[in-house]
């Protein structure tokens, strides 16, 4: 397989407004698709924003993207020819998710809804993801898609990589004080997983929070391919070869210095992950989402 060129439109959201995010977004993939890219990666929460202040506040802008996000969206997809991964808001009865809407060349929908919250924005009142990410593949390429907060657990991304992954798309809303996202997170899981990891942030500010950019393109050895800035909203380009990624067994020195993250991996002994943390300050079950207990 070829290079590819895939890419991240770092671009500023208003909250609430989902035509025109919406317009906005179309302006960001066409800019892709004019250099090249056959993958783009919108941030979290782009067609409708993100600092909401209440579930009633977040749910009508909710329904309203899920009336037009996802087939406008596969509309972008179709005419250039691209796989668009873009972030919104998902209301499903009373519930709402933050959700990550992908669209393909072939006219293939996936949702993928986040199922790590922090307690921020509207992520304060959505609820987890009930399913654990999978992987598209779209023309040869395995894309695993997370989104923002998913990216601190590493067991997130190694389901990913697991399945394939070539490459993790993460739509994410990096507030100001999480610099260590973009500089330790994204390049962890990407080495940890021999795989790329290509993460679309949003710039501006929106009800006090403001956001730090740094969208980011990290190969799957952990180095920084290519990064946009603090404030601009901006294309990031960058390419990418999935066959390299597909080579998890590495050999710096043949015969004295090799190591293969997944041929590596002692699945039996990791039982303990699936169980309740010793906490500090919670009682032992109460870091478990009751969704996920037996």
């Amino acid at each position: 397989m070829p290079t590819l060129r895939v890419a991240a439109c770092q671009i500023d959201p208003q909250l609430g407004e989902v035509e025109a995010n919406l317009d906005r977004i179309g302006r960001a993939v066409a800019e892709a698709a004019a250099a090249g890219a056959v993958l783009v990666v919108l941030p979290e929460a782009a067609v409708t924003g993100y600092a909401f202040g209440s579930l009633e506040e977040a749910r009508p802008v909710a329904r309203r993207a899920g009336v037009v996000a996802h087939e406008v969206l596969a509309g972008m997809a179709e005419v250039h020819r691209m796989t668009v991964i873009c972030g919104t808001l998902e209301a499903l009865g009373d519930e709402v998710f933050n959700a990550a809407l992908v669209a393909t060349p072939n006219g293939e929908r996936y949702t993928y809804r986040k199922m790590h919250l922090p307690y921020l924005g509207v992520d304060r009142f959505t609820t987890p993801g009930p399913d654990a990410p999978s992987v598209i593949e779209v023309n040869g390429l395995r894309i695993g898609v997370l989104i923002c907060y998913d990216l601190r657990f590493p067991e997130a991304a190694r389901m990913c990589a697991l399945d394939g992954a070539d490459l993790i798309a993460l739509p994410t809303n990096w507030p100001v004080g999480v610099d260590f996202h973009p500089g330790i997170f994204a390049p962890s899981r990407a080495a940890e997983n021999h795989c790329y990891l290509l993460a679309a942030d949003r710039v501006g500010t929106e009800r006090g929070t403001t956001f730090i950019g740094r969208s980011v393109l990290i190969d799957y050895d952990g180095k920084q391919l290519a990064v946009a800035s603090d404030t601009r909203e901006e294309l990031l380009v960058g390419e990418i070869d999935p066959e390299a990624a597909r080579r998890t067994h590495v050999s710096r020195r043949p015969g004295e210095h090799e190591w293969d993250t997944m041929a590596d991996r002692r699945p039996g002994l990791y039982r303990r992950l699936l169980g309740p943390a010793l906490d500090r300050e919670h009682a032992a079950s109460a870091n478990l989402f009751s969704g996920d207990v037996d």
